[in-house]
């Protein structure tokens, strides 16, 4: 059954809601009793879990304290748009004032009482310019502090639904990214609420309200006028739509940009492994070159857009002043006079002003639009196994009989992916298992082992057959319930970024400290935690990076210990621990216990046989169904295919078996250090900003002379017009022959449209440039912070203020207020500085008194409000590191969703990003009335320029002697000029923003790599006779000097040798493979290769004498054949094939040349995508694609870090069978906890606690009887 999205979840109001649902409101506003009801309605009883149910309790009677600030909200909202609305409504009342007092100039003209005559009039306006200013701020502060309030519950309203989308939802989009789009859609949504929507009532207001009074005093003139408007309307109908589809495709097309960024850093340490900079730039580049196109496209639109409005305004004004002119002045009956006319036109303008004060926030506004279509598509989208959270489903409890599980069985289950409705994975399976039992599922890579467990987890529900729990279908039984009383342990762990402790307990507060310290000892990690500089509150890195593979896995298995479950869930638990570490996790797992609910049922997927020999039944997949089933001693005697499988391991480890079990060694410390503090490179000061970016630039210098040209050609458009609207107003004002007035008339009029359309012409023009510089300049700076991010050294990304989603905000906000700073805004500016200046010349052509007072007081207007409006963001940075915080957690969320799902950790997660969010809503609504404030000088300034200028101009004409005439043409000068002014100090917030940015952008972009493979310092490229040697090597990793991870480690390596080095756990193992691959250099002590120092190589040419798989593999998001191919793009197409055929990749092949039995052979094929971290992959088929990948580069030196620990059996026979072929002559490297894959290397070191203690062949470390020998009794 589809669930249906729960009403209560917040929309946007203004934007609408969903339908309503009576037993889902009342989960909303915390009626406890109605949830409870519709719990005992579904047979879910409150007595079975009474803690459960006072959680659920507490949560409603918060959700309830919400409701009295959700009406505070309404309120305020409802507040600001009413005064948006009132100063809409009032703006236009300056036309009537204005006609006012232009007409008595015109009939006192020099009299003596001429101010004494203008003071009814300039009282009224400064009435006006006050009650402008407190209807501004009072709409702007309510609207902000609402929208910050309102964007605190949308953004956690959408990131609920995002983490209650089914997993087959995550299947087909790209989960990549998907932090950085919520946050720029929220973003998107704020904007428009706080600034766009009160610009959008007040400019419906103003436009009202001018064409009303147009037509109170003149409505013959105000209806041939409004005849035009339908014009307008549909035009920008059209355009607006256009312009919303071209944002729509570019902000899709800067998400795929963003999904592939955040892949490359999340798989940093293969991208480099395999010099892989280059292409993860090119798909970088890609994605980018295509959303600038978008960009370009779209800013050539919204530039047409406004060019046509320009022309379409000096058309208007002109048909209006002509009309008014031939044809009702010359009707004495119409009553229309030339004061009538002034005040029908400024009528108009005001009103007609209202439109284009509006149609700067289209862009603004179809961003909303289409980020609010995107995240309600994604909350409407249909759910059909997880319950959105917070209602009485998800918060359901287990029924009684269900409270203690006694059965889980598979019947007759078929399933298919949903992405992948041609092939099935599972078909016709069945297998039962009874509480205490230990169930194993053994098989080939690729059977259907997991999905068996995702089903069972129910992230998928079956095509056919059923899943029973107690004889219930799991489709019936409460999800979210159902995951509590499953433990996870999957062979990939996946921690998030924080605490030991907080990765102990997910999220679930029922589990104490006492809990999760006595997990920690049963998993074999309590002491490598209490060793840890700040015990286990210690920060673990993203994705828990921080610590080994081993110290991963340990957690992972104490996590899942820590929930007490009644089933414990193991898929290849144990492959990435040592032998003594597995021996006694092992030991812990066979004897669990969960205390009053008895022995806990688990089922293990295993490829490592002996892992499940102690197991009660175990199901031998092929092909997606059971073939044998059994104990381990009935699956031998019938000699099928578990004894194949066995028999091959067996084989490696009877020598080993037969020696008696060591003592208990203990696991040496953690490794484990916290980031460094990143470099704080100064980006300069802002002249020195401003030059790095025009100096990125260069490329385009021929625009920046076109640039200048258009802009003050645009820029003579209003000045212009400025003078020809006053020539026409004072020739209807003239007293001459009606002839000479049309003429004088006619020709204004007619110089007014010319100005129109050249201004329209230069406006798309300058528009549609600085929009294709804004998208070159983002471009560039993307590439370029990009490219140096990926040349980085290891140390930069384990800095907490380097992680990935840290640096995707620079990636893409950052750069977009670069852009816009040195594109858009940058024009505008150019724009408004040359059209004040030209403006203030072209007034002293007037009165020349009135010119120079007015020269005084712009530059004191244009400072008061650049300092209002600076004082808006002195919180930007903080802001932005909390964006960071919310964006982190949501992006570990979207990409470890089934690690989450399995948890149970929704809540939790929403819990730590609303801590985030409410820093931000205090930051926003702070500053709310700084907004107002700037707001309400900005819109109150235009009455005082007129205030104050019909008072000069009146003392102009009685005590200077000036002219009405001269004495307008100065006073119109000088609006347009405070316009001008204006808006550069529009821009101003915005500048700042992108002067931060570009700090932010530089301070990326300014590190400098200590190991750089990109553009390396070193040419030589030899490696002489091919030996590696480790001199007295000391190392530590630079952000945790105190912590010395080798010490004083010598060993040599000859041309050709295959060698191993083992240990348990953080003993140093994979610090030397790093340091191999040089990711790090140590800092006492040399490594040499060839006898030349590892330094002085040219570090990508000694990268690509190098072959690794390591032990978690990590694949890219194209297809099968381009992940092979990415260890070598050169390759041809037959090398490529060959190398998966080497590594046993039997999956991609139809033609069974090579081909296991059992196996789905072509059930890949080499054109599909294998999804993020190759997700659409199983265990197996990801390793030997990593393998192949690194065969393909035919290396001389192999680093194999437990190369074939996913790979069943039979696969690692053949790969293993493949490699010994491929590495003939090649010098091998293995790392181990496997003993039985290195019995044949020529030299075998033991590490221990970052020291070489034992080294030798096999047979010679194990008669030794030291450290090596005690391994190899514990397998």
């Amino acid at each position: 059954m589809v669930d249906q999205v729960p009403a209560s979840i917040p929309i946007p109001v203004l934007l609408g809601r969903l339908g309503r649902h009576s037993a889902q409101v009342d989960i909303e506003v915390g009626n406890v009793d109605d949830v409870a009801l519709s719990l005992e309605q579904k047979g879910w009883s409150q007595k079975a879990c009474p803690a459960k149910l006072e959680h659920e309790k507490k949560l409603a009677g918060a959700k309830t304290s919400l409701k009295f600030p959700e009406c505070v909200e309404w309120v305020v909202l409802t507040t600001g748009m009413i005064l948006a609305l009132a100063q809409g409504i009032s703006a236009p009342a300056i036309a009537l004032f204005t006609g006012r007092s232009i007409a008595t100039m015109t009939v006192y003209n020099t009299e003596a009482s001429l101010v004494d005559a203008m003071s009814p009039s300039l009282i009224q306006i400064g009435v006006l310019a006050i009650m402008q200013f407190f209807f501004a701020f009072g709409w702007q502060t309510c609207l902000s502090w609402a929208a910050a309030k309102q964007a605190r519950r949308w953004h956690r309203s959408f990131l609920a639904a995002l983490l209650s989308q089914d997993v087959c939802w995550y299947d087909d989009h790209e989960p990549a990214g998907m932090a950085t789009k919520l946050e720029g859609d929220v973003a998107n949504v704020y904007v428009f609420m706080s600034t766009a929507l009160g610009y959008l009532i007040a400019s419906l207001g103003q436009s009202v309200a001018g064409l009303s009074l147009a037509l109170y005093f003149g409505w013959q003139l105000s209806l041939v006028v409004c005849a035009t408007i339908p014009i307008l309307i549909c035009a920008g109908n059209c355009m607006g739509k256009e312009i919303e589809q071209k944002t729509a495709m570019q902000i899709a097309d800067f998400a795929r940009a963003s999904a592939v960024a955040e892949e490359s850093l999340l798989a940093i340490r293969t991208v480099a492994a395999f010099g892989g900079e280059s292409v993860q730039s090119a798909r970088f580049e890609k994605e980018l070159l295509s959303a600038k196109r978008g960009g370009i496209r779209s800013g050539m639109r919204i530039g047409t857009a406004w060019g046509g409005l320009n022309f379409f305004y000096s058309c208007l004004y002109a048909l209006a002043l002509w009309f008014g002119g031939h044809v009702l002045m010359s009707d004495r009956s119409s009553g229309i006079g030339p004061s009538e006319i002034v005040t029908v036109m400024i009528s108009m303008m005001v009103g007609g002003s209202g439109f284009s004060a509006f149609s700067g926030y289209a862009p603004v506004m179809a961003r909303a639009l289409v980020s609010f279509r995107g995240m309600r598509e994604m909350i409407k989208s249909e759910r059909r196994i997880e319950q959105p959270l917070y209602t009485p489903a998800s918060l359901a409890v287990l029924p009684q009989e269900l409270q203690r599980i006694e059965t889980v069985e598979f019947r007759n289950v078929g399933f298919k992916y949903p992405n992948r409705p041609d092939q099935w994975v599972l078909s016709d399976f069945s297998f039962r298992m009874e509480r205490g039992q230990k169930i194993a599922l053994a098989g080939e890579s690729g059977c259907g082992k997991s999905t068996t467990i995702q089903l069972l987890e129910r992230f998928y529900d079956p095509c056919e057959g059923e899943v029973l729990v107690n004889g219930v279908n799991l489709n019936q039984v409460p999800i979210k319930a159902w995951r509590q009383l499953v433990g996870y342990v999957g062979q990939e762990p996946v921690l998030f970024a924080t605490t030991a402790m907080q990765n102990l307990k997910a999220g679930d507060d029922s589990i104490t400290d006492e809990m999760a310290v006595k997990a920690a000892k049963a998993a074999q990690i309590h002491d490598t935690l209490c060793r840890l500089p700040q015990g286990f509150d210690t920060f673990v890195g993203a994705g828990g990076g921080l610590l080994s593979g081993g110290q991963r896995q340990r957690l992972a298995i104490a996590r899942a210990l820590a929930k007490n479950p009644q089933i414990l869930v193991l898929d290849e638990a144990t492959s990435a621990l040592d032998s003594e570490s597995e021996r006694m996790v092992q030991a812990t797992l066979d004897t669990l216990n969960t205390g009053p609910l008895g022995q806990c049922t688990t089922i293990a997927i295993a490829h490592r046989l002996s892992t499940i020999k102690s197991s009660d039944m175990i199901y031998v997949m092929q092909g997606g169904s059971c073939c044998e089933q059994g104990n381990h001693e009935q699956l031998m005697e019938q000699k099928g295919v578990y004894y194949s499988m066995a028999k091959l391991q067996q084989a490696r480890t009877q020598e080993e078996s037969e020696r008696p079990s060591p003592n208990r060694v203990i696991s040496p410390a953690s490794f484990l250090e916290p980031a460094i503090a990143p470099n704080e490179d100064q980006a300069g000061t802002t002249s020195q900003i401003w030059c790095r970016l025009l100096h990125r630039m260069q490329n385009y210098w021929w625009i920046w002379p076109i640039a200048v040209v258009i802009v003050v050609a645009e820029a003579l458009g209003m000045p212009l017009q400025a003078v020809f609207f006053n020539s026409a107003i004072m020739s209807l004002f003239g007293n001459g022959k009606q002839e000479v007035m049309h003429s004088e008339l006619d020709r204004a009029v007619f110089c007014l449209v010319m100005v129109g359309l050249a201004s329209g012409v230069f406006t798309l023009l300058q528009n549609s440039l600085f929009t294709y510089v804004q998208e070159c300049l983002c471009m560039i700076l993307r590439q370029e912070a990009f490219a140096t991010t990926l040349r980085m050294d290891m140390a930069f990304f384990d800095a907490p203020e380097n992680q990935t989603t840290s640096i995707l905000v620079s990636l893409e906000r950052h750069m977009n207020r670069v852009g816009q700073m040195l594109g858009i805004q940058l024009g505008n500016s150019m724009g408004a500085i040359f059209t004040c200046f030209l403006a203030i010349v072209l007034s002293f052509c007037g009165c020349w008194v009135l010119a120079s007072a007015a020269l005084l007081f712009l530059p004191f207007c244009g400072v008061l409000m650049f300092l209002v409006a600076a004082a808006a963001l002195r919180n930007e940075p903080e802001a932005e590191e909390v964006y960071g915080k919310a964006g982190q957690t949501t992006s570990e969320a979207a990409t470890c969703i089934r690690t989450v799902r399995a948890l149970g950790a929704e809540e939790r997660i929403l819990e730590i990003i609303d801590t985030s969010l409410e820093k931000l809503t205090e930051l926003n609504t702070a500053k709310s009335w700084k907004l107002g404030l700037s707001l309400g000088l900005n819109l109150s300034i235009f009455p005082l320029i007129f205030l104050a200028g019909f008072w000069m101009s009146a003392v102009c004409i009685q005590y200077w002697g000036f002219d009405a005439g001269q004495v307008l043409l100065t006073l119109f000068c000088v609006v347009f000029g405070v316009m001008s002014v204006s808006s550069i100090v529009q821009y101003i917030p915005d500048s700042a923003s992108g002067y931060h940015s570009a700090k932010e952008v530089f301070r990326l972009v300014d590190q400098v790599s200590k190991i750089d493979a990109v553009q390396p310092t070193q040419a030589l490229e030899s490696i002489g006779d091919g030996s590696i040697q480790f001199q007295d090597v000391h190392f530590w990793y630079p952000h945790r000097p105190e912590v010395r991870v080798l010490k004083k480690l010598n060993f040599t390596i000859h041309a050709g040798q295959s060698v191993a080095f083992v240990g348990f756990s953080g003993s140093g193992k994979s610090t030397v493979i790093q340091l191999l691959q040089r990711f790090y250099d140590p800092q006492c002590g040399s490594i040499r290769v060839g006898g030349i120092e590892l330094r002085d190589l040219n570090v990508a040419w000694w990268r690509r004498q190098l072959g690794v798989v390591a032990q978690e593999p990590v694949l890219f998001d194209v297809s099968l054949e381009e992940n092979v191919r990415y260890g070598c793009p050169e390759a041809t197409d037959a090398q490529v094939r060959e190398a998966a055929r080497a590594a046993n990749m039997d999956y991609v092949f139809s033609d069974g040349s090579n081909a296991l039995s059992g196996v789905n052979s072509g059930a890949v094929k080499w054109t599909d995508r294998v999804g993020l971290r190759g997700e659409k992959l199983s265990g197996g088929q990801k390793q030997r694609c990593a393998i192949a990948r690194a065969l393909l580069r035919e290396p001389q030196i192999m680093l194999l870090d437990e190369a074939m620990s996913a790979l069943d059996s039979v696969s690692e026979s053949l790969v293993q069978q493949a490699m010994q072929k491929s590495r003939v002559g090649k010098t091998t490297i293995t790392v181990a906890h496997r003993l039985s894959t290195i019995l044949n290397s020529d030299t075998i070191y033991v590490l221990s606690n970052g020291r070489l203690v034992e080294s030798g062949t096999y047979d010679e470390l194990i008669s030794l009887r030291g450290n090596f020998s005690m391994l190899a009794r514990s397998l």
